[in-house]
């Protein structure tokens, strides 16, 4: 990877519950310049836990949200301008969702980085996709999600508006992937040079997907 491009990885980690130590390692590996992580730990002790992460895998923390799990990790070439999370309304009889951004630049370049973690619910994916793409800051948009879906449907449809969409690969389950779940979606001003769905071995129960873009 030349200087002047940029690695972002996607993956849900499911709250670190299956190998911790394990999500740290793949991630130090991979050598991300921006994290979205899904199901990052969210009850107890999820502050600790999300710092030890960060710190194990060499990056720092963007977001510091609890919200769903939701979480945005940085390496050292990359400078915060902004950070939010927006929070999704409560829906009866389902997780509360959210999705966290960050307004970052590295080498002087700027985009906006989101993630988030859809709704099991079908009519509640879309309303969430939809509302997620319409409050986000404006600028170049990398966009990292579990949608609980898969592509064609109107969920993904919504959520990869406008972006490209380089996947093809399964990314669920980890063991013996059977589904494409998991999305990096990438503003056209950005131009993808490679796109991999990671073979993480069973640290997750999902695997990680990760993108080198550039600016075009």
């Amino acid at each position: 990877m030349s200087d002047g491009d940029l690695r972002v990885v996607s993956w849900n980690v499911r709250s670190l519950r299956d190998d911790a130590r394990g999500v740290a390692r793949a991630l130090l590996d991979l050598e991300p310049d921006l994290v979205c992580v899904q199901e990052a730990p969210r009850l107890l002790l999820w502050r600790l836990w999300r710092s030890c992460l960060a710190r194990r895998a060499g990056l720092r923390l963007l977001t510091r949200s609890r919200a769903c799990g939701n979480l945005l990790l940085a390496g050292p070439r990359v400078h915060a301008v902004a950070t939010g999370v927006v929070v999704l309304p409560r829906r009866p009889g389902l997780h509360r969702r959210a999705a966290a951004w960050a307004q970052v630049e590295v080498q002087g370049r700027g985009l906006v980085l989101a993630g988030t973690h859809l709704d099991l619910d079908g009519q509640a994916r879309l309303d969430s996709a939809r509302r997620i793409r319409s409050t986000l800051p404006p600028g170049p948009l990398v966009l990292g999600a579990d949608v609980n879906d898969e592509p064609g449907t109107p969920a993904w449809a919504a959520l990869a508006d406008g972006l490209a969409d380089p996947g093809r690969a399964p990314t669920f389950p980890a063991r013996g992937p059977a589904r494409r779940l998991d999305a990096l979606l990438v503003d056209p001003a950005l131009e993808v040079v490679s796109y991999e769905v990671v073979g993480t071995g069973l640290v997750s129960d999902h695997l990680a997907v990760r993108a080198d873009l550039r600016w075009s």
